[in-house]
């Protein structure tokens, strides 16, 4: 039992570990540590789970659900207060017009450009698919469409990455973009709201 243990402690510190230095050295070679990170996991899942422990297996799923947990908590507790900086909507509210056509511009783009990934990709897969349950009806796919806009933290941390110095936001430009991405983040998941609450309504009234 003692082996054991101490095995799993390895493990979860090993796979930690890795994911971590694969960060670090990309932020090293000035390359983009949120998409090392989401590779770095991809290619973990695929070769990394297969090759520890029951245990471990247990374990590290349980603490990097945990760990996303409180890290999207924090991020968007971190956006709420961030929303409330007068200083920063008030360098973007010289220029209204500027940043409702951001916004409007970054959330068209952003709608275009998951339609022109899922749609296509999922025409081709059904192409593959004999089996009529199996394919991917259209509803399906505008629900895999509309789940992957961006209204989560990867969207958030990559725009604070780019556009702030220094932890400062007071070029007219980066606050622009700054409160572009919080408008886009927070409308879309409003909307995700309003649309929870519109499905709970109705299968509350069928159920009735």
């Amino acid at each position: 039992m003692v082996g054991t243990r101490h095995s799993t402690d390895r493990e979860i510190a090993l796979m930690i570990l890795l994911a971590y230095f694969s960060y670090m050295l990309a932020e090293l070679l000035d390359l983009s540590g949120i998409l090392t990170v989401f590779f770095c996991g991809i290619v973990m899942s695929h070769y990394t789970w297969h090759n520890v422990t029951e245990n471990s297996k247990i374990t590290s799923r349980h603490a990097f659900a945990t760990f996303s947990l409180i890290s999207e908590i924090f991020i968007f507790l971190y956006v709420g207060m961030d929303a409330l900086d007068i200083e920063k909507w008030r360098f973007a509210s010289n220029s209204p017009w500027t940043l409702f056509g951001a916004s409007a511009i970054l959330l068209s783009l952003v709608l275009l450009g998951r339609a022109a990934f899922v749609f296509p990709l999922s025409f081709i897969a059904n192409l593959f698919r004999k089996s009529r349950n199996d394919k991917i009806a259209f509803k399906q796919q505008v629900v895999i469409w509309w789940s992957g806009l961006m209204r989560g933290a990867v969207s958030i941390a990559l725009a604070y990455n780019k556009f702030t110095t220094s932890g400062h936001t007071q070029v007219q430009g980066n606050a622009i973009m700054i409160t572009s991405t919080i408008t886009v983040v927070l409308l879309t998941n409003v909307v995700k709201l309003v649309n929870k609450i519109g499905t709970m309504l109705i299968i509350w009234l069928h159920v009735c």
